[in-house]
């Protein structure tokens, strides 16, 4: 009986479809002009100060990353500011803000300026070698 039981859950299971809802993206359109916006961008090594990292629990080692103000001029959609609390006295707690870039959402534009780079050494791929083959003649 048993066994007819564990068979008959394990055929129910089987049976059943469970499929994953698509979320639906709006206002798909390809990123332009990324290049002259990524240029902006200055990379950096940084430290946190010894004292703030220790208050704030960030890491002291180096970083790499951007000066939160130049990324923010370039795409300050992925720039963000946030709060947090350090203990300031017995009980008693204050806010520092750390300015944050999202890497994750820089990726695609990083992607795009690339593609844009290719273009352009594709044209003056093109260009030479029409100059060179001109000057063969």
């Amino acid at each position: 009986m048993k066994r007819a039981i564990s068979f008959a859950v394990l055929l129910i299971a089987a049976s059943l479809k469970i499929s994953a809802q698509e979320v639906v993206q709006n206002n798909v359109k390809p990123i332009e002009n990324a290049l002259n916006q990524v240029t902006k961008l200055q990379p950096v090594s940084f430290s946190y100060d010894k004292a703030w990292a220790e208050k704030l629990k960030l890491s002291a080692k180096p970083q790499y990353g951007f000066v939160g103000a130049d990324a923010k001029t370039a795409f300050p959609e992925i720039v963000s500011v946030q709060a947090k609390s350090y203990m300031s006295g017995k009980n008693a707690f204050k806010n520092a803000t750390i300015t944050k870039v999202d890497y994750e959402s820089l990726v695609p534009l990083l992607v795009a300026s690339i593609k844009e780079q290719q273009e352009q050494i594709e044209q003056l791929r093109a260009e030479v070698n029409s100059l060179k083959s001109r000057n063969t003649k």
